[in-house]
Formats: structure tokens, sequence, C-alpha cells
């Protein structure tokens, strides 16, 4: 234990001097690979970028052994000063940034001290859990849900059922679209075959499918394409848009997720016109959607005026918890709640070009502390 507190201290003094010369990067990337080593992660760690560095470069460069032991040794100095994913950096191009222009970008592993600053720990289960989350935000779904915790929920399940037979289920704990799936009763033998093969898995909910409206469904019509609006509780109780972007599920996928294999395109928070190119998880650029053909760049997102009024309604409910990233789904009903997190992702409001938000982080400590970190 007091090793660790040394070697964090010692990494925080370190990166506090933003050292970033030649010397400076020798030293640091051969002192983290000791490190690695000790803890007995140095060869996992080693496999695992590899392998991201292969799917991120040209066969070509791979082939050059010099040239990738050079980019995994400038990703370690990165990983140590920046607190960078592997895989952040080929999507943020840090390999054309300067040290001044990586210091823009939230990334991986800085942006936790402003989750645990801005959002009372003591309340953000409401958001980890979705059985919990929609106790606390029913009024804004705008669809049936059931809450499912044991077998004494059949009875309750069949009903459901009666009135929804083709339905969406969810772990209670799901993040990021795993474990997601949509079921149709009439495809089992019996309701109770099926209730217990979704019970096994623990709390869960299933709801009512989201009937998109054709403005947003015919976008990819397989998944249900949502709006993130990532917004702050000000002090002074005003509800502020950050940053957000549309999902779109890609290739025929029922999840919009980047980490599922969908895209994200930003959105201006003023007008709710789609500002940026489609991106990808690996970065790839996308004009059109690559599915449907719809051009991204320019379209409107409707009613985004209501869109705002709801947010702005969502982020009082526990103000506690002050950065919240909204799931929003435009329906046939108008805007309705999807699910919050209070640990918003910043990869797609950042992985247009050099598009750092440490500042918005920045500004939203200043405003809860008066500090900037």
């Amino acid at each position: 234990m007091f090793l660790k507190k040394i070697a964090k201290k010692t990494k925080e003094a370190i990166v506090a001097s933003e050292a970033h010369s030649g010397f400076a990067k020798f030293w640091i990337v051969n002192a983290y690979k000791f490190a690695l080593v000790l803890m007995g992660k140095m060869k996992s760690r080693k496999t695992s970028a590899y392998k991201i560095i292969e799917e991120n470069i040209v066969p070509e460069k791979f082939a050059d052994k010099r040239y990738v032991k050079k980019l995994y040794n400038e990703i370690l100095f990165a990983r140590f000063m920046y607190g960078i994913a592997v895989r952040e950096y080929f999507v943020y191009d840090f390999e054309k940034l300067s040290h001044e222009g990586r210091k823009t970008f939230v990334t991986r592993s800085n942006k936790y001290q402003y989750y645990r600053m801005l959002n009372d720990q003591n309340y953000t289960p409401y958001f980890n859990m979705k059985t919990e989350t929609y106790r606390k935000f029913k009024e804004f779904y705008g669809r049936e849900v059931l809450c499912m915790y044991d077998e004494t929920d059949y009875p309750k399940f069949v009903d459901f059922v009666q009135r929804h037979p083709k339905f969406i289920y969810k772990p209670a704990d799901d993040y990021g679209g795993h474990g997601v799936e949509i079921y149709d009763s009439r495809d089992y033998a019996s309701l109770e075959t099926l209730f217990d093969l979704i019970i096994f898995n623990g709390f869960c909910v299933v709801e009512e499918l989201i009937v998109q409206a054709d403005e947003i469904a015919r976008l990819h019509p397989q998944s249900v394409n949502t709006m993130r609006v990532v917004a702050y509780l000000s002090q002074s109780g005003e509800t502020s848009i950050q940053w957000c972007f549309l999902r779109m599920g890609m290739g025929g996928s029922h999840t919009d997720n980047m980490s599922s294999g969908g895209l994200a395109a930003m959105v201006d928070p003023e007008t709710g016109i789609i500002y940026s190119t489609g991106r990808d998880w690996k970065g790839d650029e996308h004009i059109f959607h690559p599915d449907t053909g719809i051009q991204l760049v320019g379209y409107q997102i409707p009613e985004w005026n209501n869109l705002r009024k709801m947010v702005s309604k969502l982020s009082k409910v526990i103000p506690q918890v002050r950065l919240v990233g909204w799931d929003l789904s435009y329906t046939t009903k108008g805007w309705v709640f999807v699910e919050g997190n209070a640990r918003p992702q910043c990869v797609s409001a950042q992985i247009t070009k050099y598009n750092g938000k440490l500042y918005l982080y920045q500004n939203m400590a200043k405003d809860f502390k008066n500090i900037t970190l």
C-alpha cells in the first residue's frame, strides 16, 4: 500500500511537470515498462496493444518491427502522461498532435476525477441499475416497462407479454448495449420457458418496443437511433448542454452504440442540426449513412426545442447527479427517455478531428467548486 502511494505521487508529479522532451520520453517509457514487469502485466498489455496497433495501421507498416516498437513506446508514453486507452491514441489522431494538443482531450483515465466531483456517488446507483432508473424517471418513458427481480414476477410477465408479444430485454446493470435482446414470445414453446430463460440472468427490465418516427428511423431502420445529450446542472440550477450526438446502428445491428458497431454524428446543441460527419469506433468518416445512403451532415433533428425542455426536466429529478448523458428517442409520440448515464463517454464528442473537450469538464469543475483542476 505504501509503495502504491509513492508510485501514485511520483506519477502525478511527472505528469504535472509536463515533461515531453525526447530525453523525458525515454526515461518515462522505460520506467513504465519496468513497473509493468514488476506487476506482471507487461506481456498482456503488450499483446493487447499490438493487436490494436495491427488493426489501425496498414500491413506494410505493421511488418516494420522498428516502426511498431517506436509506435508502441509512443503509446505507452501517451498512456502514462495523458491517460489514454490504446484505441484512443488512434481515434484521436494522437500521432499528429503536439503535447499542447494532446492535453486538451478527455481520456479514459482523466475523466473520473470530474465524475466523482460533480456527481454524488450516493445517488449514481439510480443510473447504474435500470430497475432503479425506471423507478425515478417513470413519467418520461412514454412506454410500458416491467422490472423483474425473481420468479414471483411471472404473473406480471404473462400480463405484459399478452400486450406486447415482441419486446426488448435489458439486464439491469447493462451498459453500452451489451446483453440487450429483442424477444418474440411466439418463438417459444411456452411463456414459462421464455421467463425462465430471462430471469436466469438476474434483475432486468423488459420494455415495450419503441416505435420511432420516420424522421429518425429512416437513417437506419433496424436500430433505435438515439440522441445522447450530455448536460450539466449548474450551481444556479440552470441546465446547459455540453455536447450531443446522434447514435445510429450500422450493418443491420439493432443497437446504436459505437462500441457495438454503430456510428455517431455531432449535433449542434442550439439548432439540432448535425454538423459533423458520422464516425465509427475505428475513426472512419461517413458523410452518408453507409447502409441507407442518407446524408448526415446538415440533417435536422425534429422537435429540437421539445428535446431541450425534456433534458431540463430530467436534470432536476436527481439534482445531486449534475453531469449526465441522457439517451432520448424520437417516436411517434414525440421524445421519450431511454436511459441516463452518470459517467457519459466522451469519445463521440472528440472523435471529429482534433476536437478535445477537456475544457468543458474544467469549466464545470470551476462552476462547482470555483476551482480549475
